[in-house]
C-alpha cells in the first residue's frame, strides 16, 4: 500500500496515539496526534476505532476505508458541513477600541504544507522510522493598517483564536509588525460557552457584541476575600503492599451539612457521599518511597460551615466497602488551619504545574502561571461556588478543575501595542497553525477523511476592512470537496477576493492520494 493510502486511512479513523504507534510499527506509516476527541462524542467513535484498527493489527492487514462524499472540485454552491468535531473558525483582527481613523486591507493565506508526509527516523522500528503528517493548516492572516489622519494612532490590536490551554504550544498565534515579531499578551476567555460550541453560529452568538472579550479582560472576583478552612494531610505511613494488604490506604470520614458546606479535595483518589445521612468519606493510597507522590501534601478545602467529627483510619485496600479490613501500624498527620481561596489555590496550582513539568509534557512548557491561575479560578466560579453550595454536589476534585481548565476549548486573544504613523501604513501579521474540523470514523457520513476549515470576515471585529482576499497553497496535496471561497485548482485560481459582508467562508478537503 502506498504511504498516502495509510495516511488517508489514519486521518479517517482518528486513532489514538497508542493505536497509531501500533500501525506505525506494522506499516511504517504514522501521523502526529491531533486535536483530541471531545468527551461528548460518546462511546461509538472509540469502539469503532478499536474495532477497525484491532482487526488490521491482528491480521497484519489494514484495508483502505472507502471514503464517501462527492468527489467534485468544489464549485462553491454546496452547503457547508456541520462537522461532529468543530475546531472553530479563523477570526479577524480587532482593536481594543474602535478607531475611525484606521482602515485595513486583509489577506489570508491557507497553506497545506503540514499535510506533506515527512519521514521520522526511529531505532525501534524495523523499517528505521515512519511517515508522519498533520491535518493542521498553516495560516498567515495579514492586515495593512492605514492611518487617514494627520496624527499618529497608538492602538492595541487583539487577534482571537480558538484552542484549549494545553494546545497553545501548537496553536498560539505569532504577531509581527512589518516583519518584526511583537511582544504579546495573552487573554483567555471563559471555557464553558466554547466547550459546548458545535458550529460557527455558536461562536457568532458568543462573540457578537464584544461581551466575551470584555469578560476576558476584566479582573475576576478577588479570591483573597473568600475564606477557606483547610485540612492538610501529610506524612502518611503504613506497611508495604502484601497479599494481605494489596493497596494500603487511608480513609478520611467526616460529617457535614451538604446545604451549608462544600468540600474540595486535592490528592485524594476516591470518595463516597451520603447527602441524606450527612456523611462523606475520602481516601488515598499510602505511597511508598518509590512512588512519585511520596512526600506530597493532600488537602480538603471546606467552603462554608466547617465539617465535624473528622477521623482517619487505615485499610488494606482502597474503596468504601463496609467489610474492608482495617490496617494496623499506619496513619497520617492532619493539620487544620484557616486561609483564603487565593493562597490555597496558588499552592495547589504550583504543585500541579510542577507535576506536569516533571512529566516532560511539552504542552505546558512556557505556560504563564497567572494565565493558568485565572483559567482555573474562572472554571471554579463557573461551577457556582462558593455561594451555591446547596445546588452543588457537596464535593469536588481540584484535579478536575485544573484538568478541565487545560483541555476545554476557549477563545483567547494575543494582543500587542502598535503605532500607525500619521498618513502612513503598517502591516500586522498573525501566523499560526489551525486544526481542522472532522466527523468521527464511526459515523456513517459523507465526510470520512474530509477536513473543514472556515473563516469569518467580520465576526467580533471593530476594524473597518476595505478589502479582503485569500490565497490557497494546496501544494498538490488536497482535493476540494466543498467550498464557497471560489478557488479552482484545475484552472489555477488560488487567489480570490472575499466579500466582507459574507458571514462565513468554508473550505472542505480530503487528502489527494496517488
Amino acid at each position: 500500500m502506498h504511504k498516502s493510502d495509510y495516511i488517508a486511512q489514519l486521518d479517517a479513523l482518528h486513532a489514538s496515539p497508542e493505536l497509531r504507534a501500533r500501525i506505525a510499527a506494522m506499516a511504517g506509516e504514522a501521523k502526529r496526534p491531533r486535536r483530541r476527541i471531545k468527551p461528548w462524542m460518546g462511546a461509538c467513535a472509540c469502539l469503532a476505532v478499536v474495532s477497525a484498527l484491532g482487526a488490521g493489527v491482528l491480521t497484519g492487514t489494514l484495508p483502505l476505508l472507502q471514503i464517501g462524499g462527492r468527489s467534485g472540485g468544489g464549485g462553491g454552491h454546496d452547503e457547508a458541513s456541520a462537522f461532529m468535531s468543530y475546531a472553530g473558525p479563523i477570526f479577524p483582527l480587532t482593536l481594543g477600541e474602535a478607531n475611525d481613523n484606521l482602515t485595513a486591507e486583509r489577506h489570508t493565506t491557507l497553506d497545506f504544507a503540514p499535510w506533506e508526509p515527512e519521514w521520522v527516523e526511529s531505532e525501534y522500528l524495523e523499517e528505521g522510522g515512519y511517515w508522519s503528517s498533520s491535518t493542521d493548516l498553516l495560516v498567515t492572516d495579514s492586515y495593512t493598517l492605514t492611518n487617514h489622519s494627520d496624527a499618529d494612532q497608538d492602538v492595541t490590536v487583539y487577534y482571537p483564536f480558538a484552542a484549549a490551554l494545553d494546545e497553545l504550544s501548537q496553536y498560539l498565534p505569532t504577531l509581527r509588525l512589518d516583519g518584526a515579531e511583537l511582544d504579546t499578551t495573552l487573554a483567555v476567555g471563559g471555557t464553558w460557552p466554547v466547550y459546548t460550541a458545535q458550529s460557527w453560529e455558536d461562536y457568532r452568538d458568543l462573540l457578537s457584541g464584544g461581551n466575551y472579550l470584555q469578560a476576558a479582560l476584566n479582573p475576576l472576583r478577588d479570591p483573597a476575600g473568600i475564606p477557606v478552612i483547610i485540612y492538610a494531610f501529610t506524612d502518611p505511613y503504613g506497611p508495604a503492599e502484601s497479599e494481605e494488604a494489596p493497596n494500603p490506604s487511608i480513609r478520611v470520614d467526616l460529617e457535614l451539612d451538604y446545604d451549608q458546606t462544600a468540600v474540595l479535595s486535592y490528592g485524594f483518589q476516591g470518595g463516597s457521599f451520603d447527602r441524606e445521612a450527612g456523611t462523606m468519606v475520602q481516601d488515598f493510597s499510602i505511597p511508598g518511597p518509590e512512588d512519585p507522590e511520596y512526600g506530597d501534601s493532600r488537602y480538603l478545602l471546606v467552603l462554608g460551615a466547617d465539617v465535624t467529627d473528622l477521623t482517619t483510619g487505615g485499610y488494606v485496600t482502597g474503596g468504601f466497602d463496609a467489610d474492608t479490613p482495617t490496617l494496623e501500624n499506619c496513619g497520617v498527620t492532619v493539620t487544620r488551619y484557616e486561609s483564603d481561596l487565593d493562597t490555597i489555590f496558588r499552592t495547589i496550582l504550583t504543585d500541579a504545574l510542577a507535576r506536569r513539568m516533571d512529566e516532560n509534557d511539552e504542552r505546558y512548557v512556557g505556560l504563564d502561571f497567572e494565565t493558568c491561575y485565572r483559567a482555573i479560578l474562572d472554571r471554579f466560579y463557573q461551577s457556582g461556588l462558593p455561594e451555591n453550595r446547596s445546588e452543588w454536589n457537596g464535593t469536588g476534585c481540584m484535579e478536575d478543575f485544573i484538568s478541565e481548565s487545560f483541555y476545554m476549548d476557549r477563545v483567547s486573544w494575543v494582543s500587542a501595542q502598535v503605532t500607525v504613523p500619521a498618513g502612513g501604513s503598517v502591516t500586522v501579521e498573525a501566523s499560526f497553525a489551525k486544526a481542522g474540523s472532522f466527523d468521527y470514523a464511526c459515523a456513517n457520513t459523507r465526510n470520512h477523511g474530509v477536513y473543514g476549515y472556515d473563516l469569518v470576515p467580520k465576526l467580533g471585529s471593530n476594524l473597518a476592512c476595505t478589502s479582503q482576499s485569500a490565497t490557497l497553497e494546496d501544494r498538490g496535496l488536497i482535493k476540494i470537496v466543498r467550498q464557497n471561497f471560489g478557488f479552482d485548482l484545475e484552472t489555477g485560481v488560488n487567489t480570490v477576493t472575499l466579500d466582507s459582508s459574507e458571514d462565513r467562508y468554508y473550505l472542505e478537503v480530503r487528502r489527494l492520494t496517488e
